[in-house]
């Protein structure tokens, strides 16, 4: 990192970029702002008749420049727009400003809602996860196209009874009423819960469309996010104790790059969830912050 103080003109970052061993152009930075992946820079008149001086990127983004040069090389645009949305989630808007993250994950969205290959390795890793021992090839695959279906739209149309049924296909073959729980009994897996988070994923999708979100339901959200993070950090090592032989991943691992692969699944998640439940939504809102980042 450069760990610099001062903010620079797009000639600036391009030197940062030499500095770190990388290249970078003006077209690259304009087109990376435009995305979302950095912040529009500062503009700044020179005087009436005089113009405008070159306008000024944020410390803050300069490093983060950096930091998306050092991914790019194995991250395409979209895997790219998950940082800044990354940094504003864990460290704020004196890093990341919420207009910045409002761009990126449309971004993430856009690629996530268009590629056919991105939707069906999402639906595999979701049927992965889910799988009993006892579950048919026929049930992977329906649940497989189900879910890719819905990513691939973005969810407009979702057939959520489909959905459910394919879940339970999946998930409890042969249980009948009885539902079957996985985990620890404080956050255990069960098919109403996946298809739970599922819908609250659709609702913020529905919402995002409408541009029925505001900025202060996004600080809302990461705000839950961090309470609810904590909690589960502080109940993670009893969760782990729990983990079934055959859900290894059920308790993901605290990291910051599973963190980052997650952060804005897990921003729509929590805008969902707000919206669907606005009476819980109010109540995370009034706990207070956790008093710590959790990555240094």
């Amino acid at each position: 990192m450069l760990n610099v103080t001062e903010p620079g003109t797009i000639d600036d970052l391009v030197a940062d970029a030499k500095r770190v061993g990388e290249s970078a152009t003006p077209r690259l930075i304009r087109d990376w702002t435009a995305a979302g992946l950095l912040d529009a820079p500062t503009r700044r008149p020179a005087g009436k008749g005089h113009g405008s001086l070159p306008a000024l990127y944020s410390p803050a983004q300069r490093e983060l420049l950096v930091s998306l040069l050092h991914h790019r090389h194995r991250n395409g645009i979209r895997s790219l727009a998950r940082i800044p949305v990354f940094v504003w989630m864990y460290w704020g808007e004196s890093y990341v400003p919420l207009r910045q993250v409002r761009i990126a994950l449309t971004t993430w969205l856009d690629d996530a809602t268009t590629s056919q290959k991105v939707a069906r390795q999402t639906a595999q890793e979701l049927t992965a996860q889910l799988t009993h021992p006892q579950t048919t090839h026929t049930a992977r695959i329906r649940l497989r196209d189900v879910l890719a279906q819905m990513a691939y739209t973005g969810g407009r149309d979702a057939d959520l009874d489909q959905l459910e049924q394919a879940v339970r296909a999946v998930f409890e073959p042969g249980h009948g009423r009885v539902r079957r729980a996985v985990g620890h009994p404080e956050a255990a897996l069960m098919s109403e819960t996946m298809v739970h988070l599922l819908r609250a994923r659709l609702t913020a999708l529905t919402l995002l469309s409408d541009n029925a979100i505001t900025d202060d339901d996004f600080r809302a959200a990461r705000h839950a996010h961090l309470v609810t993070f904590a909690e589960y950090a502080a109940k993670h090592p009893t969760f782990a104790a729990t983990t079934p032989e055959d859900q290894p991943g059920l308790y993901a691992p605290l990291n910051p790059e599973l963190a980052l692969a997650q952060c804005c699944g897990n921003l729509l998640t929590t805008l969902g969830l707000q919206a669907m439940h606005p009476d819980v939504a109010d109540h995370i809102r009034r706990a207070p912050a956790p008093p710590t980042q959790p990555w240094p």
